[in-house]
């Protein structure tokens, strides 16, 4: 029960905004790739502004879920395009990327250099790059957009592999 509780926490903190990328719906414009790397740009493919559907700029949190929406498309697309390329590397794809996503990739080999000589001086702590960003909302996003992209393949692997993402991803947000 603690589970749902935090899960049903997090999703009340994800911006409207952040939706639309989630789960694209409305007009033309977001089918068509407005939330897209084109969209980063300001234009989108069919020649309309982003900023034409809304005018006022997202706030950084906001940014932040658009921006993980877009990654785990890209994700699920760039899975989809190697599989279809009959290189039976997308399901390989995903695992690596929600493994990069979640933090528990690669292992960390310690270098002996340099040496444990003593500092005259301690170091100040180096400050947080985005403290106002939630990594926790990003990665429910994250599994939300590609829970969906999922929803709408045919059975077979790369569903499966997108599923398991989207499951590993929710494990670690609100493990």
């Amino acid at each position: 029960m603690a589970r749902v509780n935090k899960l049903v926490s997090v999703l009340a903190r994800i911006h409207p905004e952040a939706f639309d990328a989630i789960f694209p719906h409305g007009p033309v414009l977001a089918q068509r790739g407005v939330f897209g790397r084109s969209a980063l740009v300001g234009m989108s493919l069919v020649g309309a502004r982003a900023s034409d559907l809304n005018p006022q700029p997202l706030p950084p949190k906001a940014e932040l879920e658009v921006a993980a929406a877009t990654v785990a498309r890209d994700i699920a697309l760039a899975a989809v395009a190697a599989e279809a390329a009959g290189t039976e590397g997308g399901r390989r794809l995903v695992k690596e990327a929600i493994d990069d996503w979640c933090g528990n990739g690669r292992p960390r080999f310690p270098i002996p250099w340099p040496g444990p000589w003593p500092f005259p001086f301690p170091f100040p702590p180096e400050p947080e790059p985005h403290p106002e960003w939630d990594v926790t909302t990003s990665q429910v996003v994250g599994a939300l957009s590609l829970a969906a992209i999922a929803a709408r393949l045919p059975l077979g692997d790369i569903r499966d592999a997108l599923m398991n993402g989207a499951e590993q991803l929710l494990d670690v947000a609100i493990g």
